[in-house]
């Protein structure tokens, strides 16, 4: 099998702001977040595919920005510090950065850290949607609903939560119309500045699934037996979902996209790489100008 080659380039100079973190490290807003966070002892190598636009010929000409990281703890820091970066310009003009945030249990240290850094986040300031939402939900306490799952795993362990946090009502009686009120809360408050997404082993992003058309919006959707089987333990108790579409996703103005470990290896490589087709959603933000991939080495070991 062929491996592109990768190497440090121009984009890994991120600077970084003059933090508490920083001061530590001896390091202030001339550093580079490459030094930085070696400094720290978690990164060895950073690296940023400097080739793509050979890779995949003249006719792509959006270039994302790839990062492959030694360890978890590293990634995890880069990645607070980028959403970082993109929120405080946001947050000096006086605006509340619109952020569309993930679950899943790759997230969970992802948000334990953002918690602990919730006034440099500014969070208290962000305006949140959830990606997507289980549909039919029971009404009540829902223990899988994703809605629980940011109570529990960010919300409820902030100083101050986001006032403004909005949600996919998954026991709504009418799908279609809650997706059309959720999609018009979103162009209304400006759209999306900022997409966390994560990626499943079909490819999937949000609960866009293998077929999802690229301009699709925020529906209802049915979920692949494979995805299923990475969400629930046993018997599903529930076999579709409420989404944000991939043409939704594709409007934000920043769009960050995690994978960890080997089983994300070959979506991540064909996302990348491979022709982009609907057969795999994640190819689809080969169309968006600002997409940065944050992969462990597992994750990136087909590139």
């Amino acid at each position: 099998m062929m491996r592109f080659r990768m190497e440090l380039g121009f984009d890994a100079s991120i600077r970084l702001r003059e933090t508490a973190n920083a001061k530590a490290l001896g390091v202030g807003r001339s550093a580079s977040k490459t030094n930085a966070v070696r400094s720290m002892g978690f990164l060895k190598t950073l690296h940023v595919w400097t080739e793509l636009t050979r890779v995949l010929g003249s006719s792509q000409p959006m270039k994302p920005r790839i990062w492959r990281f030694d360890n978890a703890n590293s990634l995890y820091y880069a990645l607070i510090d980028e959403i970082a970066s993109a929120v405080r310009p946001i947050l000096n003009s006086s605006r509340s950065p619109m952020m569309a945030l993930p679950t899943g249990n790759t997230m969970i240290p992802f948000y334990r850290l953002a918690v602990e850094s919730e006034e440099r986040l500014g969070i208290r300031d962000w305006t949140c949607f959830n990606l997507d939402e289980y549909h039919p939900l029971p009404s009540g306490d829902v223990p899988y609903a994703f809605k629980n799952y940011l109570e529990q795993h960010f919300y409820s362990r902030l100083i101050h939560p986001p006032q403004h946090r909005m949600e996919l009502d998954g026991t709504a009686p009418d799908a279609a119309e809650e997706c059309a009120r959720y999609e018009q809360e979103i162009m209304t408050r400006g759209g999306i500045d900022l997409a966390l997404l994560g990626v499943g082993t079909n490819g999937h992003i949000a609960f866009n699934e293998p077929g999802s058309e690229f301009d699709s919006r925020t529906r209802r959707v049915h979920l692949h037996p494979d995805t299923l089987l990475a969400n629930f333990k046993g018997v599903p108790p529930v076999s579709s979902a409420l989404t944000l579409g991939i043409g939704t996703l594709l409007q934000a103005k920043k769009i960050v996209i995690v994978a960890m470990g080997k089983s994300k290896a070959l979506a991540v490589r064909s996302a990348i790489a491979d022709p982009i087709s609907t057969s795999l959603p994640a190819s689809a933000l080969r169309n968006h100008p600002d997409v940065t991939w944050m992969l462990d080495q597992e994750s990136s070991g087909l590139l």
